[in-house]
Formats: structure tokens, sequence, C-alpha cells
């Protein structure tokens, strides 16, 4: 059931390798690769917001059930979709419109991969997204700062893109007690 939903998306959309972020400079790793700002910048916004969707059961629902030619940027995000965009947009040096519509693209990419895994259950959905957070995190530019749009400061802590036996330890604990919004619905 589990899914690396960066990868699979890359790998389907035909999109290059996106660069991890480096911890202590809070910039893509410098690998010799040009970044692609566009696909770096939107396919982590877009997978964090479909986590932090997800963490509702009514979230979890939806991606479920709802139709896959919903607008998912406008379900999952509501009034702060131009929001969204725009930080995708000033990071990537795209218009909002162009930035608006990769995003679109990714979110239905996603829950059209989450489908395919045959979840049973919204806790199978909640689980899909939250086993790849970690993965989602270490590629999420800090400067688009999902955090203070999503109202989770975990999202643009440094922790979070580190990686070792430490900060694995650390990460584990952090999704031990984020798992306590199971059942929740907001």
């Amino acid at each position: 059931m589990s899914v690396n939903l960066i990868q699979s998306i890359k790998k389907i959309l035909g999109y290059a390798e996106l660069k991890k972020i480096d911890p202590n400079t809070q910039q893509p790793v410098d690998d010799g690769r040009e970044e692609d700002k566009l696909n770096q910048a939107a396919i982590p916004a877009v997978l964090i917001v479909l986590y932090k969707y997800t963490r509702t059961d009514t979230g979890a629902q939806q991606v479920m059930t709802a139709s896959l030619t919903n607008d998912w940027l406008d379900t999952m995000l509501g009034e702060e979709t131009s929001n969204a965009a725009a930080k995708v947009a000033a990071y990537s040096n795209v218009s909002e419109v162009t930035a608006a519509e990769r995003m679109e693209l990714i979110a239905k990419q996603a829950v059209g991969l989450i489908r395919q895994s045959n979840p049973a259950s919204i806790q199978d959905v909640k689980s899909i997204v939250a086993a790849g957070r970690n993965n989602i995190l270490v590629y999420l530019p800090p400067a688009l700062h999902m955090g203070d749009l999503l109202n989770d400061t975990t999202i643009d802590d440094n922790i979070t893109k580190m990686e070792g036996p430490v900060s694995s330890l650390v990460k584990t604990l952090s999704n031990a007690f984020s798992g306590s919004e199971k059942g929740k619905d907001d």
C-alpha cells in the first residue's frame, strides 16, 4: 500500500528529479544539475497540502470518493488557493496561472495514485499520505512558507529536512504525536 507520491508523479508526468533541501542553508542542494524551479516548488507544495487535507476524515473521504475531475486545489485549500499558487509562482518565476495549472495537474495525479493503491478505508488514505510526509518535506523549499499558509510550524522547520539516525528518531517521535489526529474531523 506504500506509494512514493513524489517519485510516481515525476515518473508519470516526465518531470526531472527534484533537489533535496539542505537543512543548513535551506536551499536546494547544489548537485550540478539545473533546478526545475516550478516542479521543485509545485510537487512538494501540493503534496504537503494533500497531507494536511487528509488529516481530517472529511478530507480523506473526499480523496477516496470525490470525482477526479474536481478542482482539487480549491477543494483542499479553499480561500488559500490563490495564495499557494502565488507562492509557487514567485519561487519559480512563472505566472500564477501557470503555477496553478501545474499544481492542479499534480493534485489530480496524486489523488489518482492514492486511489490506484485501493485504499479500503479513510484510515488507509491517511496512512498512505502520512507515510510520505518526511519524504515530501526534504524537497519542500522553505522560501514557500507553506507552514505559514497551512498553520503548521513543523512544515518549515529545518529539522524535517535532516537525514540520519538522530533526525530519523526525531521524525518518528513527531509522527507518533501527529498520529493523535487520527479520527479527528475539523
